[in-house]
């Protein structure tokens, strides 16, 4: 049975944390901009976030992918660490653009 290199799953890891944390950035920079009413910047960043985490997910996945192929892939805290990474970013763009929608309706 083929196996993924623990190296190459390493590197992964980090690409997957790399740009879910570049979105995490992004995401918190566009409320930042919502609260002071710069909502064409704010939905600017938002869809740098979005474009980030599409490259965490792509990555993520490509690597599950490998595994339903029969390719083993070994335990590794730090892709798990990834995984937990990139579905709090998810759950955090999806409360920061409610958040984002409210501050449109106040009109700050």
């Amino acid at each position: 049975m083929k196996k993924v290199d623990s190296n190459e799953l390493n590197l992964l890891s980090m690409e997957v944390i790399l740009h879910s944390g570049n979105a995490r950035s992004f995401v918190f920079q566009a409320v930042n901009k919502a609260s002071e009413g710069d909502f064409d910047q704010a939905d600017s960043l938002m869809q740098e976030a979005n474009k980030q985490v599409v490259i965490a997910h792509k990555a993520q996945t490509s690597t599950l992918q490998k595994e339903a192929e029969g390719i083993e892939i070994p335990y590794s805290p730090l892709f798990g660490h990834a995984q937990d990474t990139l579905m709090t970013i998810k759950t955090e763009i999806n409360l920061m653009k409610e958040i984002i929608k409210i501050y449109k309706k106040l009109k700050v």
